[in-house]
């Protein structure tokens, strides 16, 4: 009795809101979210949101919700989309532009977002964008410049794009304001970078120093440049020059407030003296006192250094190999606790590839949501900076132990994401027999993708699929794994995991079958055309997948 009276009461205090409120806060949250907690209360809430629901963010996101959002909401007045075709929504796109169209149905959209999008089915999404004429804001990566089609995009002012090196459609963007630019698969460029001359805040991510000469005279046309980002993110064989940078900054962006970068590069003790040249380039009174630019180098006595901009600027942060680390900043000229106490505020990310790799003295206030091992991991030396810890990579060799697995397992109350290969978790479960580790998995875990760099050695059999399907079949949305044929095996994963919105299934053999909705119904699930969309490429199969109730339930009702 207490409890249905508080949910009553509850329900009319809600009722006793004004609209104005529920209208300020659903402009504030993900659509998809609001819909799902709000729309089956009564008429009036489903009315309020589709007024004011303008946000809607598709990531990760079941065929079930995906379709329930649109069957009462009116696109024409959405603001802000994001769509994805990760592992868990395969296929999601080309579903997405079957169904709906962005030249008809989305008229104000100001903000696209387009994850994981396969560079194949580009093309798809590139030949509606010119309708887009409120477009502000566009994400998109994985683009070719050189079948990239001209797009009039008049109110554009923010991209972020993943491209090859042929950019030369960006200028055709006249009012662009802000560049966030990945070169992908690319070695050499055979043309300079061009870019509007209308920018004021431009980021680069590249991975070879081949990029190096190419970035650094792209920009001396940008004197309207108020923000600079440089991140190289694979090693270079020559440290950073800070006076090429001082005299370009000095001689072509004038109004540059805000540079950022990060550059990772080798280096020998027969030229350690480059080591105190690159640091000594960017301790000048034009950065130190002039523009209060602060960095740090970080030595490994394994001939590896980073040299980054304090803050710390990028999301990802590799911890170095190295029984000896040695520190150089130049922030030591400043007294500054705050300082200090944020220098990795911005690390969401944190690698550990070594055994000796120690946690900085620095990561106090820090948001790491991820962490990805590659060797043995002394989890009680490195808990304290992982306590919002959502998401746990583990890659050979690493050999984690229960007692390292538990620790971790009961100090990250967020984690709820696991990436980990066959042996791997085999040994840290004690071949799914610890009790506790188990239960621990059971309740947390709603991804678990078991992979490996050899597919060969992750394949599982019945029995290992069995103790997957009893430990993780409570809570686990998200599967992925090797199995050695399809047969049975992806029907009674679906018939006894009633949680999961997406599989992905790596199947070896030389002989396998054509896995369509044809095989599909001869499993004899629940799903069909209606309830799920499958996708493969080679040995890889993705199965987007709907509402559904157990197997055993459906019996009965039959």
């Amino acid at each position: 009795m207490g409890r249905k009276r508080r949910r009553r009461t509850c329900s009319a205090f809600l009722e006793d809101l004004p609209n104005e409120l529920f209208a300020q806060i659903f402009s504030y949250l993900n659509g998809v979210d609001a819909i799902y907690a709000f729309s089956c209360l009564n008429n009036r809430f489903k009315c309020l949101l589709i007024e004011n629901s303008e946000f809607f963010d598709f990531k990760s996101i079941s065929k079930f919700k995906f379709d329930l959002v649109f069957q009462h909401q009116n696109t024409k007045q959405w603001k802000s989309l994001r769509i994805s075709d990760d592992e868990h929504t395969p296929d999601h796109v080309e579903y997405f532009c079957q169904v709906y169209s962005l030249i008809n149905d989305f008229p104000q959209l100001q903000s696209l977002v387009i994850s994981n999008l396969d560079i194949r089915k580009t093309c798809i999404i590139l030949s509606q964008l010119s309708s887009l004429k409120t477009l502000v804001s566009l994400t998109i990566k994985s683009l070719c410049g050189e079948t990239m089609p001209q797009l009039d995009l008049p109110n554009l002012k923010k991209l972020v794009f993943g491209a090859c090196s042929h950019i030369d459609w960006i200028k055709n963007f006249s009012q662009l304001e802000s560049v966030e630019y990945t070169i992908e698969n690319c070695h050499w460029f055979s043309n300079d970078l061009s870019w509007p001359s209308t920018l004021r805040h431009l980021k680069v991510i590249f991975d070879y120093e081949g990029c190096w000469n190419f970035i650094e005279r792209s920009l001396v046309h940008l004197s309207l440049l108020n923000t600079l980002e440089i991140y190289q993110k694979q090693r270079a064989s020559i440290p950073p020059n800070g006076q090429i940078w001082e005299t370009l900054i000095c001689s072509s962006l004038p109004l540059l407030k805000i540079f950022k970068f990060y550059f990772n590069f080798e280096y020998s003790s027969q030229s350690s003296f480059q080591m105190d040249e690159a640091i000594v380039s960017f301790s000048t009174p034009f950065y130190i006192l002039e523009k209060k630019w602060f960095i740090r180098c970080d030595i490994s006595d394994r001939g590896r250094a980073l040299l980054y901009s304090l803050p710390f600027p990028f999301e990802t942060y590799t911890a170095l190999q190295g029984t000896n680390i040695k520190t150089v900043s130049t922030l030591l000229y400043v007294n500054n606790n705050d300082f200090y106490a944020n220098m990795f505020s911005n690390v969401k990310t944190l690698e550990v590839l070594y055994k000796s790799s120690e946690p900085d003295e620095n990561f106090h206030r820090n948001g790491v949501i991820s962490l990805i091992i590659y060797n043995d991991f002394d989890s009680i030396k490195w808990m304290h900076v992982l306590s919002k810890l959502q998401h746990l990579e583990m890659n050979c060799p690493i050999t984690m132990t229960p007692e390292n697995f538990l620790h971790i397992l009961k100090n990250a109350p967020h984690l709820h994401s696991l990436v980990v290969e066959k042996r791997i978790i085999q040994i840290a479960t004690e071949h799914w027999n610890n009790v506790s580790i188990c239960d621990y998995l059971s309740r947390k875990i709603i991804a678990l993708k078991l992979c490996g760099r050899y597919a060969r050695s992750q394949y599982m059999n019945n029995h290992e699929i069995q103790q997957i399907i009893r430990i993780f079949s409570s809570k686990c949305q998200h599967l992925s794994l090797c199995i050695q044929s399809p047969n049975d095996t992806i029907g009674f994963i679906l018939e006894n995991m009633s949680q999961l919105q997406s599989l992905h299934v790596n199947i070896s053999g030389k002989i396998k079958p054509l896995i369509d909705m044809a095989w599909l119904q001869k499993e004899q699930t629940i799903f069909n055309s209606s309830n799920c969309i499958i996708l493969s490429n080679e040995d890889n199969h993705y199965f987007w997948l709907g509402k559904h109730q157990s197997y055993k339930n459906l019996k009965c009702m039959k």
